[in-house]
C-alpha cells in the first residue's frame, strides 16, 4: 500500500478527507474481480530505530522535508507537493493510521471483508478472528503482507492477488509458496510495477520452476545481493550473482543452512568459506581462487583492477553475510509470526551512531586503508629504476606490484 500512495496523485481531492472515497478506494476496487471476497491493505511501520532510517534519509532526504498534520479538514499537498509530503515517515505513519480508519469507514456496508493494517493493530470493516495477524511487530508491508495471506489462506481463501512495486515481495511470494500450498493456496498472483512496466507474475508457477531448494535460497541471494536494507557489490548485479550462483550450486545448501540457523556462521565456518568461492566467482567466474583475500591480491596485482573493482576483503565480507543474515533469516524467513522480536543489530554487522540517533553498517574490523596508501605506489619501468620512477622518487622500494616486480636496482642500493 505504501507504493500505491505514490502511485495515485490527489488530483481532485482537496482535503485529506477526500483522498481515500475519490481515490484510494477506486484503485483498490479496480484490481478487484466478482471472485474477490476479501481485500487486505496492509502498511509499513516507522519506529525511530529502523534499520532504514539512515536509507530513507539518503533517498529521500528527509532532513530537508517539512512536517505535515493529518486529518480529515486539512488541505491535501498536490504535484510536487505531494511527493515532498511523502518524504517525511511521520507524515506518512500519520497518513497511513488516518486511511486506515478511512477504508474502514467507508467499507462498513460493503459485501467484501476489508482488513487494514493501524500501526501494530490491524482494523476490520466486519466482525472477525484477527488474533493470528495482531498486533504484529512486522515493520515493512513486504513481510506483513505474507502473514496477512497466511491468515487469509488459513481462512478459506484458495488464490490470492498481491499487488506491489517492491521485488522483495516476489523474493517472499516464491520463498514461502511451499507453505502457503500445504495449507491449501493453489495459486498466487503477484501484479508487479506500474504504467507500462506492469506485469501479472503468477508465482505458483515460478516457484514450480525454481524448484524447492533454490526457492528456500532465495531471500539469502536476494539480500546478499543488495536490497533495501543491506549493500551491493559495487559493479555486481542481480545477474551476475545469479550466473554466480547457476555456476556454483553447492551454495545453495550453505544459503538455506544460514537462513534457518543463523548461528552456523564464524569467522572461519565452512559456511562462510563457501561464500568466499561465491564472492570470487561473481567478480571473476574464471577464478582458481576460493578465498576473497587471495583473489583480491591476484587481481589486484596481475590483472591490473582498481581497488573499486576486486572483491572486498574478508572482514568486510563477513560483516556483510551478518547483516545478510539479518534480514534474510530473521526477517524474511519469518515473515509468518507476527511477532519478529528481532536480534541486537550490533551482532549483525550493525552499529549505532550516536550522533545521528541512526543504525549504521559497521564495514569492517581492519585498520583504516589510508595509512597503507603509500605501499600502493607502483612504478611500470622497463630499465632501470632511478631519474623519473614514481618509487625512486617517492624514496621508497619498489614491490611486487611494480612492472620489476621488485627485482629491480632500486631494491639492491
Amino acid at each position: 500500500m505504501p507504493a500505491v500512495i505514490h502511485i495515485i496523485q490527489p488530483q481532485r481531492a482537496n482535503v485529506f478527507g477526500e483522498y481515500a472515497q475519490m481515490h484510494l478506494l477506486p484503485f483498490m476496487e479496480n484490481q478487484m474481480n466478482t471472485c474477490t471476497t476479501r481485500i487486505d491493505a496492509v502498511w509499513d511501520r516507522y519506529p525511530r530505530d529502523s534499520l532504514k532510517n539512515q536509507t530513507r534519509v539518503k533517498r529521500l532526504g528527509e532532513t530537508a522535508a517539512r512536517r505535515t498534520r493529518v486529518s480529515e479538514k486539512v488541505p491535501i499537498p498536490k504535484g510536487k507537493d505531494w511527493q515532498a509530503f511523502l518524504k517525511v515517515s511521520e507524515n506518512k505513519d500519520e497518513l497511513f493510521k488516518f486511511l486506515s480508519d478511512e477504508l474502514v469507514n467507508a467499507t462498513a456496508t460493503s459485501e467484501f471483508y476489508l482488513l487494514t493494517t493501524k500501526g501494530e493493530i490491524v482494523l476490520s470493516n466486519k466482525a472477525v478472528d484477527l488474533s493470528d495477524i495482531t498486533p504484529s511487530d512486522h515493520e515493512e508491508a513486504d513481510t506483513r503482507m505474507m502473514l496477512h495471506l497466511r491468515h487469509a489462506v488459513m481462512d478459506g481463501h484458495r488464490k490470492a492477488f498481491l499487488r506491489t512495486v517492491d521485488s522483495d515481495v516476489i523474493v517472499l511470494s516464491v520463498h514461502l509458496f511451499t507453505t502457503f500450498k500445504t495449507l491449501g493456496l493453489t495459486e498466487l498472483w503477484v501484479g508487479f510495477g506500474s504504467g507500462k512496466a506492469y506485469t501479472d507474475i503468477p508465482i505458483h508457477e515460478v516457484s514450480l520452476q525454481l524448484g524447492p531448494a533454490k526457492c528456500k535460497a532465495l531471500p539469502f541471494f536476494h539480500a546478499f545481493t543488495g536490497c533495501d536494507v543491506t549493500s551491493s557489490m559495487l559493479g555486481i548485479g542481480k545477474k551476475t550473482g545469479w550466473n554466480a550462483w547457476m555456476n556454483f550450486p553447492n551454495v545453495t545448501e550453505t544459503m538455506i543452512t544460514l537462513i534457518e540457523n543463523p548461528k552456523e556462521l564464524t569467522y572461519d565456518s565452512l559456511q562462510m568459506q563457501c561464500i568466499e568461492q561465491l564472492t570470487v566467482l561473481m567478480y571473476s567466474k574464471n577464478s582458481s581462487s576460493v578465498t576473497v583475500n587471495e583473489a583480491r591480491r591476484l587481481m589486484f596485482t596481475h590483472s591490473l583492477r582498481s581497488l573499486e573493482s576486486i572483491p572486498p576483503t574478508k572482514a568486510a565480507l563477513y560483516q556483510h553475510v551478518k547483516r545478510t543474515i539479518l534480514v534474510s533469516a530473521f526477517v524474511w524467513h519469518r515473515a509468518l509470526e507476527k511477532q519478529l522480536c528481532l536480534p541486537d543489530p550490533a551482532q549483525y554487522g550493525w552499529e549505532w551512531n550516536g550522533r545521528t540517533k541512526t543504525w549504521v553498517p559497521y564495514w569492517t574490523d581492519l585498520g583504516d586503508a589510508s595509512a597503507a596508501c603509500a605501499l600502493m605506489l607502483h612504478c611500470s619501468c622497463v630499465k632501470a629504476c632511478k631519474g623519473n620512477c614514481k618509487c625512486f622518487k617517492a624514496g621508497l622500494r619498489c614491490t611486487p606490484l611494480c612492472k620489476c616486480q621488485g627485482g629491480c636496482c632500486n631494491n639492491t642500493e
